[in-house]
């Protein structure tokens, strides 16, 4: 008698976990079709409107990227492109 009474909860537990399993399983398909809805009006407003008003130019910063800039067209020097140094007989950096 109690074999079959824990044979019959094992069942019904399996049974309600399939049945929770589906619900979630639907529950997900449903949210991430709404999402994927979402994601999409939210890029064809942005392609459409723009991302919006960004801050000005820190004039500042503007005038420290253009030394930088010229310094580097000034050396000859491309940006990433390897530089040796050379060293004299002290070992030293000239």
């Amino acid at each position: 008698m109690l074999q079959e009474a824990t044979f019959g909860l094992v069942v019904v537990n399996l049974l309600f976990s399939l049945w929770l399993l589906r619900i979630l399983s639907l529950r997900l398909d449903q949210t991430m079709a709404e999402l994927d809805n979402r994601l999409a009006q939210t890029i064809q407003t942005l392609v459409k409107e723009g991302i919006g008003n960004f801050e000005p130019v820190n004039p500042i910063q503007a005038a420290i990227a253009q030394a930088l800039t010229q310094n580097l067209s000034r050396t000859g020097s491309t940006p990433g492109e390897v530089v040796e140094i050379a060293r004299d007989n002290s070992g030293k950096f000239s």
